[in-house]
């Protein structure tokens, strides 16, 4: 249609301060699985894995009483299976950012099992603590940064998902040269956002200099929820402002 297109994985935004390896915690798992309350996630392909923890939370996708259902079955796997969120009234409650990374750091291998799901912060999160990572075949974006050295590619079977864990928690891989090489994709991809955004701001009338540096820092994610009038609202009282100054 003779627009600019860049490719760009909203994972970029994913913070490296808050997702890191963190000296001193003993690995307690095999795995963890950040996954939220929905039969599309497939929690059941991670039984088999003998010491596995889950981060999970509800937004609405089951009933109040379906959300119980669901977290009663993942406590009855097995007793070293562990849900990290705090149960209150039989739901799980949020964990902050910070707490989510010390459970990622009890763990050896970082869970994407969902067959679609956009880009999954999760599995960008994995990578910045230095977590390998097993996932299976999936639409959405999330194997962008995913390297074969560190990544397993497992058929959505419960035995081929342990299979996988146990292949990557044996290889202890340093969870430095993981971070270390995600970040190289990264910074390389930020850069190529921050000239286009540079580029744009000009087109745009902006009298201010290109952008230096990355203009996002310390930000988990860029996300912010809100209905498709509100967004559509403000993109509008933005371009009337633009307009009359």
């Amino acid at each position: 249609m003779g627009g600019t297109a860049i490719f760009s994985n909203h994972n970029l935004m994913v913070s490296e301060d808050i997702s890191r390896p963190l000296p001193g915690v003993p690995v307690e798992f095999d795995a963890v699985y950040n996954g939220r309350i929905s039969h599309t996630m497939r929690h059941y392909l991670a039984f088999d894995i003998e010491r596995l923890v889950h981060i999970t939370f509800s937004i609405g996708e089951l009933p109040r009483a379906g959300d119980r259902a669901f977290i009663r079955r993942l406590q009855a796997q097995s007793p070293l299976h562990r849900i990290a969120n705090p149960i209150i009234n039989g739901l799980t409650g949020w964990l902050a950012p910070q707490e989510v990374n010390r459970v990622y750091n009890q763990a050896a291998v970082g869970l994407c099992l969902s067959a679609a799901e956009g880009a999954m912060c999760s599995s960008m999160e994995y990578l910045m603590t230095g977590l390998p990572v097993v996932t299976t075949p999936s639409l959405g974006g999330r194997d962008v940064f995913f390297d074969p050295d560190y990544c397993i590619i497992a058929e959505p079977d419960p035995a081929a998902i342990r299979r996988a864990v146990e292949t990557l928690r044996d290889r202890a891989i340093p969870r430095e040269e993981i971070r270390n090489r995600t970040l190289a994709k990264v910074r390389a991809q930020r850069q190529d956002l921050t000239v286009f955004l540079s580029d744009l701001l000009k087109r745009l009338g902006s009298s201010q200099p290109p952008l230096s540096q990355w203009p996002f820092p310390g930000t988990r994610t860029l996300r912010r929820w809100a209905t498709a009038r509100q967004h559509a609202h403000e993109i509008m009282a933005s371009r009337v402002a633009q307009n009359s100054s």
